[in-house]
């Protein structure tokens, strides 16, 4: 069999919709026609699981990754940060530099990846010293110039 063989249309049409909402038990449950609902969820779910995990699955999502990140389409939901943070962009460079297969764009993501890695080593979380400090006065016979001016008229006279 080929690889497009592999997959029935209307698995990779639900592969499509896995790849949009991330519900693999309801994707798994509409590619197949003989499927209960009634089925105990949890075997429901190890079977979804089992079945992205074959390989011909695999190799039709990192196929339709590639090709999405190839035309540069993004899928922006409403629950999408804006702001990433240094964590996140980590994280999306590695996902990209696994799927990607093209060996130049690969390394540029890497060296991205890597020069975004020594950025965090060189940002210290150096804190401020907020500490406050109080000084509290000091009487006349235990203050230094009192005492230094004390001995000095007692050695003068």
């Amino acid at each position: 069999m080929k690889k497009k063989e592999a997959l029935t249309k209307i698995e990779r049409f639900c592969l499509d919709a896995y790849t949009v909402n991330q519900d693999a038990d309801t994707a798994y449950l509409l590619s197949r026609r003989n499927t209960s609902t009634a089925e105990d969820p949890d075997i429901i779910h190890r079977m979804a699981l089992r079945w992205l995990r074959s390989q011909p699955v695999k190799e039709y999502l990192i196929g339709r990754g590639a090709i999405a990140i190839h035309r540069g389409e993004t899928c922006i939901s409403d629950d999408t940060p804006r702001n990433r943070d240094k964590a996140a962009i980590v994280e999306e460079l590695n996902t990209l530099a696994s799927i990607t297969k093209d060996p130049k764009q690969k390394t540029e993501i890497l060296m991205k990846l890597a020069d975004l890695q020594q950025m965090k080593k060189d940002t210290t979380d150096e804190e401020e010293d907020h500490t406050i400090h109080y000084y509290l006065p000091l009487s006349c016979q235990n203050c230094e110039l009192y005492m230094a001016n004390k001995r000095k008229m007692n050695e003068d006279g």
